[in-house]
């Protein structure tokens, strides 16, 4: 899955197929590991479902 500008994608600890995702603008970073390739689905929902107003309230 290539991730839009404002996102990155970091290894997870011991783990070279899952990246937990982060977004820049507002430093949300995604508590589960995503496999961007087989769970592409899954990753693309975080991305595109994201909205920085309400990880600002938690």
């Amino acid at each position: 899955m290539k991730l839009p500008s404002d996102w990155t994608a970091d290894r997870a600890s011991g783990w070279w197929v899952l990246h937990h995702l982060t977004h820049k603008p507002c430093g949300f970073r995604t508590f589960l590991a995503y496999d961007l390739i087989c769970n592409e689905s899954d990753a693309r929902q975080v991305v595109y479902g994201h909205t920085c107003d309400e990880e600002a309230d938690e």
